[in-house]
């Protein structure tokens, strides 16, 4: 796409919040000077968030073609991180970008395209991996969001907030600001609480698989559990902000889990110390399993656990085992549930 020189109403401010990844961030902004789109209608804003490696220095000592801005802030958290960044975007349009997603030269061209004239669409593309990665946690995630990519193009699943991922993400500025931007009282989900609010204006989600990056994930198998468990309690939280106990999809989702995965989250709620003693035999048995050829037996494990982790932060956040329970006492049919993507 090629939108001619001067359109600055296609002029987008690309926002990286970046906390001690000098490395990655490096070729983010390197995939970003090679983009197909013109210069003149991107800028770059950089908001390191208390790094300490030298991120911000270097982001500072390149000359790309575009606009680049670097800014600096103690430690945070990515919400008020990305909140910066917008108070000092340009826009039209804003493209959150994590500093770990390095863009392919199609990428802010595509987001342009699926745009289009429209003005009340938020865009998300794909957070895949180019290389698969080594880790079964890794392949566990990179299959999961392969398979809602492929429901999402073939229609099998309408996208939505849910899928609002600010890795690589696309909207008008204006809207963001409207609703006030991100809620720095969330350090996970912060994305999807806005994709909420966002979807309270009315605006189309759309899913534009043709904006592709390269995910650098690079989890521990304890920081992957501990990210369930954080998204798990941060559930509860978008909840509350609107209401309710717990967003309606998180019990939607539990019923479309395999019925071995839904009876370890029923057993591990009520044996929290069993099922805490659990992770290290998951995760040399998730890894013996790649290693002898059984890839389906490494993702069954996987989902179990992350699973599990989650619903242990559900657990917590609403102050304990029985309310969860009463939860997931909703039976399938009182839960309007469509089976669409097992995992």
């Amino acid at each position: 796409m090629n939108p001619g020189p001067g359109c600055s109403d296609k002029a987008f401010s690309v926002i990286i919040p970046t906390f001690n990844r000098a490395a990655s961030l490096r070729r983010v902004l390197g995939g970003l000077c090679c983009q197909e789109y013109p210069a003149d209608l991107t800028e770059v804003v950089v908001v390191s968030d208390g790094g300490t490696d030298g991120s911000a220095q270097m982001a500072r000592s390149l000359h790309p073609r575009f606009s680049l801005k670097v800014f600096e802030q103690p430690h945070q958290g990515p919400s008020a991180a990305r909140n910066l960044g917008l108070r000092h975007a340009t826009g039209p349009f804003v493209l959150f970008l994590d500093d770990d997603v390095i863009p392919a030269a199609c990428l802010i061209a595509a987001h342009a395209e699926a745009h289009g004239t429209a003005s009340d669409r938020v865009v998300v593309g794909p957070l895949l991996p180019a290389v698969p990665p080594r880790s079964p946690w890794g392949r566990w995630e990179s299959r999961t969001l392969r398979e809602q990519y492929e429901a999402m193009t073939a229609g099998r699943w309408s996208i939505g907030p849910r899928q609002f991922f600010t890795g690589n993400a696309s909207v008008r500025l204006d809207h963001v600001r409207r609703v006030g931007g991100f809620d720095v009282g969330l350090r996970r989900a912060e994305d999807v609480e806005l994709g909420l609010r966002l979807s309270s204006l009315g605006l189309q989600f759309v899913f534009c698989g043709g904006a592709i990056a390269d995910h650098l994930a690079n989890r521990s198998f304890a920081a992957w559990l501990r990210g369930a468990y954080e998204y798990g309690r941060a559930d509860v939280a978008m909840g509350t902000a609107r209401g309710r106990p717990i967003n309606e999809w998180v019990v939607r989702e539990f019923y479309q889990r395999h019925p071995y995965t839904q009876r370890l989250v029923r057993w591990g709620l009520v044996h929290r110390s069993a099922a805490a003693a659990l992770a290290p035999g998951a995760y040399l048995a998730a890894r013996a399993a790649l290693i002898v050829g059984q890839p389906a037996l490494a993702h069954a494990l996987c989902s179990g656990m992350f699973n599990l982790k989650f619903w242990c932060g559900v657990s917590d956040a609403l102050g304990g085992r029985s309310a969860a329970e009463r939860i997931l006492g909703v039976d399938a049919e009182t839960a309007s549930v469509e089976r669409r993507v097992p995992t």
